[in-house]
């Protein structure tokens, strides 16, 4: 290989014959056949393998081998979009409707949730504590364990459901 690119001999390398190349090849396999057949039984050429094979599986194609067309073609869906999905800023932006960020109103929350809501974290940080703190887990782990039954149980018996109906001026309907 390395005949062709050496200069220090003024451009005189020539090409070997094929046939005398194929002869050096076989007579190199046949002289370490058996170091060869050591390699390729050995770990690292197996795991090599299972590697190939794993990439060859891989997808060929990706996103970004794709043209825009791909996803913005026009006439090749039953809305003939103009424009991509991928751009809902751009169309918000244009059309004047900005993105407005949700401010729900937290006014309507009852204390009793708020206490219950508290009684239940200070359960789960006493759990947290006491699986830290194994000199301190019979008690802290039973007041821990009273706490989250306590603040659970509170939470689920206000809860108030799905049949609950608001008419405020608010209420659009909406359920997330």
């Amino acid at each position: 290989m390395t005949d062709l690119n050496n200069s220090s001999n003024d451009g005189g390398a020539r090409r070997r014959d094929d046939a005398s190349g194929r002869d050096d090849w076989e007579t190199f396999l046949n002289d370490h056949a058996g170091e060869l057949e050591d390699v390729e039984r050995s770990r690292t050429a197996k795991r090599f393998d299972r590697h190939v094979k794993r990439e060859e599986k891989k997808a060929m194609l990706t996103v970004d081998d794709l043209s825009d067309e791909a996803f913005t073609g026009a006439g090749r869906g039953p809305r003939d979009y103009t424009s991509s999905w991928l751009d809902t800023d751009d169309v918000l932006d244009r059309d004047g409707m900005g993105f407005s960020a949700p401010n729900p109103s937290l006014r309507g929350i009852r204390v009793s949730k708020l206490v219950c809501a508290a009684i239940l974290a200070v359960g789960v940080i006493g759990v947290i504590v006491a699986a830290c703190l194994p000199h301190v887990v019979g008690i802290v782990g039973l007041a821990s364990a009273l706490c989250i039954l306590i603040g659970a149980g509170g939470l689920i018996a206000q809860h108030e459901g799905r049949d609950v109906i608001h008419d405020d001026d608010s209420d659009n309907g909406a359920r997330v």
